[in-house]
């Protein structure tokens, strides 16, 4: 099957992968350095212009991934999980599993990007200078990863969401205000000023200035960016619209269990292909063992489950992830994401008094904004 994300690997427990996407604007910037290098050095050999031009984008591209490492570090140091970073075609993105609580962990979290980046338009400043006189690819090439580095930085600064700009301007006015609706609004309508005044530009470049690969990609950009401006918005609105809906209004009082001893055969022909549930907790509502799912049944080969009790399976109580009555709907949500959950239990007092899985969740979710609408 062919897959649209390549995993490269993981640092610091953040899984780096690229976008195939990503493989677009390598061969648009490789191609186009290539010729520009031929152009304004024709003593260059075409092997000479291709290999730096190649080496350079690939160091470009790890600079996009530094950027976001620093978003990232900074992010886990003040308790926000990122679960991954992904290159794709606009560049790069961190996958924070939640918002930042407070504005100053939301203003460091935005400018480390671009404090990345204007380090490392310095760095390869410097060394251009420093091998001027070498082999002239490489002053070339250090001098062009200096001067992207910086547009990069500058261009992030913008104060339009979803760039770093539009969430720095998100935690200033979050700060003085102390609301973050009024933060999150700014940053909204601050990105949706960004994208049509791009989408004009766009059109300027087209049909005045006759340039239109320059326009389209412009255009592109745009739409991009108004794009991730709605999907934040819609966001925000739904943790605003559930705001005051707790776990207890969304649970399924209805709990599934399974006895520890009963096998995992019996388990499955009486209780699981009979009432379409796929998890059961294990034990009684008064005594929570742990919770067995579909997926555990793996782990053994088929003709072991006549003779092998569910509580062999099953993922024990105190690695059990599980919420309270009072819990919020969105800090429900995140938990479940973060930890790719199906189901959570709700737990009182060491009692099971619920039960929410993902789908009950979503649909509940949904009825609840329907209604508030």
């Amino acid at each position: 099957m062919f897959k649209s994300v390549w995993v490269l690997g993981h640092f610091r427990g953040i899984r780096l992968e690229i976008h195939v996407s990503w493989l677009i604007i390598f061969a648009l910037i490789m191609v186009s350095m290539t010729t520009g290098l031929q152009q304004q050095h024709p003593d260059w050999t075409t092997a000479d212009a291709a290999l730096t031009a190649f080496v350079t984008v690939l160091i470009f591209f790890a600079s996009i991934l530094a950027h976001e490492l620093g978003h990232s570090l900074v992010a886990i140091r003040r308790g926000v999980p990122v679960t991954a970073i992904t290159l794709f075609i606009f560049g790069g993105m961190a996958q924070m599993s939640r918002d930042p609580e407070q504005a100053n962990d939301e203003f460091w979290i935005a400018v480390a990007g671009p404090a990345v980046s204007f380090a490392l338009a310095f760095l390869f400043g410097v060394l251009a200078w420093v091998t001027a006189g070498w082999y002239e690819p490489i002053p070339v090439a250090l001098g062009w990863l200096s001067m992207i580095n910086l547009v990069v930085a500058i261009f992030n600064l913008i104060p339009g969401f979803p760039l770093d700009g539009g969430r720095v301007l998100r935690a200033l006015v979050w700060k003085v205000t102390g609301s973050t609706q009024r933060g999150n609004e700014t940053a909204i309508a601050s990105g949706r000023f960004l994208a049509y005044g791009l989408f004009g530009l766009s059109l300027w470049n087209m049909l005045v200035m006759g340039n239109l690969v320059g326009g389209l990609w412009i255009m592109l950009i745009a739409w991009f960016l108004l794009t991730m401006n709605h999907a934040q918005s819609r966001m925000y609105l739904l943790r605003d619209r559930l705001a005051g809906v707790r776990a207890r209004d969304l649970a399924d009082p209805d709990v599934p269990f399974v006895a520890a001893g009963q096998s995992i055969e019996e388990w499955l022909r009486d209780q699981v292909l009979v009432s379409g549930r796929r998890a059961f907790l294990v034990g009684s509502p008064t005594h929570v063992l742990g919770l067995v799912s579909l997926s555990d049944t793996q782990r053994l080969p088929q003709e072991q489950w006549p003779r092998t009790p569910v509580s062999e399976i099953m993922t024990p109580a105190d690695a059990l992830h599980h919420v309270a009555p009072d819990d919020k709907a969105d800090d429900i949500l995140q938990l479940m994401n973060e930890h790719s959950l199906n189901q959570v239990p709700v737990m009182a007092r060491g009692h099971a008094s619920g039960w929410i899985d993902r789908q009950r969740l979503l649909r509940m979710i949904e009825l609840h904004l329907e209604v508030k609408r």
